[in-house]
């Protein structure tokens, strides 16, 4: 009895000190600024080594968790979209075309102390890399780009050599990339031409030469945009789109079958992109502008919480105590005893800006202006008031600068609408009227 009574004490008191652990866990930011409008991709091998990419060109290091940044790569010609270490010497950096006549693939062996160009080595110029992930020091798969050309390449040697697969059968732009093994892989974005542009996932189970359908959104014009491994069998993929109520796909069988899940709320400020379970209890979610959500009870209800960052793409789940992400800066949730880290100013980049001339009110005719503070890729749309898009004006990768659309809107009924704006740096919104 007495030997009954202790275990349980023990067991009693193991409980109290995990709770009293989540609850003075927290989020931390980072002590590292970015060149462009937010960090785009990160990778960290251990809690303490790990990398961090950004559009405005640069790679940037940490050996110590955080506490202290070097920059180990800079050209302010490259957008930087995905970065993958399979160890802290062998790593690759993609970006996105940007104004290039096409992307470009950047290859270390040394930690990151040295990038080589292998660009040459793709059998196809693309117009962007936007997810990566390494099996193993040999074999690494590339995939993009998120506004269509959908593709899967594949080395087995390092990137040295590379096939490539054409995926807009099924896919009419990927977005992330992940294998378990060398055979079975699972891949997001956006679903074929003529299938309603829905977020899809697709897998393969022998090594990329074949994939299929795995999971198809709900609604027309949306992406599956970051994928999220937290054991063998329990996966989450986030969903991009601009709708009040955030959506994201679950799976408890190892990918094969995935559940939607949609997160509850009135207060929705952005649309979401990243997703990072700490366990299948704690989660959060985060995209463009202030959206950031936190549950800790597996996704039943969520808690807004504006005030952590903005503009989050990447979570990272290190261990079952330890998650970093990217957003306008880095994100470390630990003990914040742990951490220690001086005041700092974060500097938000100016993004680009959208506006109608002379007046918001439109009978028919009407001149779009758009001021761009870099190359970037444009959709340009019309949205009703119930979040449908109902036309698509132009989609096209536009220069920097000031650019004027002339734009005929007689097709529309009158009444209220909302223009939307999506570039590398999100979305960016105004209402107008048509008389």
């Amino acid at each position: 009895m007495k030997t009954n009574s202790y275990l349980k004490f023990l067991f009693s008191f193991f409980l109290i000190l995990i709770s009293f652990f989540i609850e003075a866990q927290t989020w931390q930011t980072l002590n590292v600024n970015t060149l462009g409008w937010r960090f785009e991709d990160m990778q960290f091998v251990n809690p303490d080594v790990g990398w961090v990419v950004d559009g405005g060109g640069q790679i940037v290091k940490t050996i110590d968790g955080g506490e202290t940044w070097s920059q180990q790569y800079y050209n302010s010609d490259r957008y930087f979209r995905s970065v993958e270490f399979f160890n802290e010497e062998i790593g690759y950096a993609g970006t996105l075309a940007n104004g290039n006549p096409t992307a470009t693939l950047l290859k270390t062996t040394d930690g990151g102390a040295t990038w080589v160009d292998i660009s040459n080595n793709l059998p196809v110029s693309v117009a962007g890399i936007c997810g990566m992930h390494a099996v193993d020091e040999n074999i690494i798969f590339i995939t993009g780009v998120f506004y269509g050309n959908a593709y899967i390449m594949k080395s087995i040697n390092q990137g040295e050599t590379w096939n490539y697969i054409n995926m807009g059968n099924l896919c009419n732009g990927l977005v992330d990339i992940y294998f378990k093994d060398q055979n079975i892989g699972l891949a997001v974005g956006q679903s074929a031409q003529g299938t309603g542009l829905k977020a899809i996932i697709v897998g393969t189970a022998d090594g990329g030469d074949t994939w299929s359908q795995l999971a198809i959104g709900e609604h027309n014009n949306q992406r599956s945009w970051k994928l999220q491994m937290i054991s063998n069998d329990v996966m989450y993929a986030s969903i991009e789109e601009f709708e009040p109520s955030p959506q994201y796909f679950k799976s408890t069988d190892g990918g094969q079958n995935w559940n939607m899940e949609t997160i509850v709320t009135s207060n929705t400020s952005g649309t979401m992109q990243g997703i990072g379970f700490l366990n299948e209890d704690i989660g959060w979610v985060g995209g463009f502008g202030n959206l950031f959500y936190e549950t800790l009870n597996g996704g039943n209800s969520w808690e807004y919480k504006p005030t952590i960052g903005q503009s989050f793409n990447r979570f990272q789940r290190v261990n079952d105590t330890l998650m970093y992400t990217s957003g306008i800066n880095v994100y470390k949730y630990v003990d914040p005893s742990l951490l220690s880290i001086d005041e700092f100013e974060v500097v938000k980049p100016k993004g680009h800006s959208l506006a109608i001339k002379d007046s918001n009110i439109i009978e028919s005719e009407a001149t779009i202006e758009l001021q761009l503070i870099n190359n970037t890729y444009c959709e340009l749309s019309v949205y009703n008031t119930s979040g449908q898009r109902i036309q698509t004006i132009t989609k096209e990768r536009k220069l920097a600068g000031n650019h004027s659309i002339n734009w005929n809107a007689s097709s529309l009924q009158a009444g209220h609408y909302f223009l939307v704006l999506y570039t590398y740096h999100g979305f960016q919104s105004i209402r107008f009227i048509v008389k």
